[in-house]
């Protein structure tokens, strides 16, 4: 009889290990789920304007992934170490101020430490990195003739 009772015992234990880790894996996955919105802080003003641009931002991206210019953004265009304005004209990037947006076209042959520089020395906030397509190229390139 002896016996009887000792593989009862053995059953409880299991039954209680099983329950036990059952419950801790409930636990888990509830504070996983729960952890972004506990986790949040409270956001300084700047942070939540940004918060706002970026929104904004994404609420007007295409399925693309790309974001449509508007009539408030100044483009700047980068091109063999200068800054073009949109008629082509060299701009003073060092007194370089915008009120919107500003969208910095990079031709596609720009390498990356380049386009890290040519993006660092304007300073804005909301700048968006474009690349130039076919037509600004072309462009540029009458440009750079005629300047010749």
């Amino acid at each position: 009889m002896g016996e009887a009772h000792y593989g009862n015992a053995m059953t409880e234990v299991a039954l209680a290990l099983a329950m036990a880790f059952f419950s801790i894996m409930i636990l888990t996955m509830v504070s996983m789920s729960a952890a972004p919105e506990m986790a949040k802080a409270p956001q300084k003003a700047s942070d939540k304007v940004l918060a706002a641009k970026l929104t904004k931002a994404k609420s007007s991206a295409s399925k693309t992934g790309t974001i449509s210019p508007n009539s408030e953004d100044t483009l700047v265009i980068y091109h063999q170490g200068k800054y073009l304005d949109k008629d082509l004209q060299p701009i003073d990037i060092n007194n370089f101020q915008s009120e919107g947006r500003v969208v910095l076209a990079l031709s596609p042959q720009t390498s990356m430490s380049e386009a890290l520089a040519a993006r660092s020395a304007i300073g804005i906030e909301s700048l968006v990195v474009s690349t130039l397509n076919e037509k600004w190229l072309i462009a540029l390139k009458r440009f750079q003739m005629r300047e010749k």
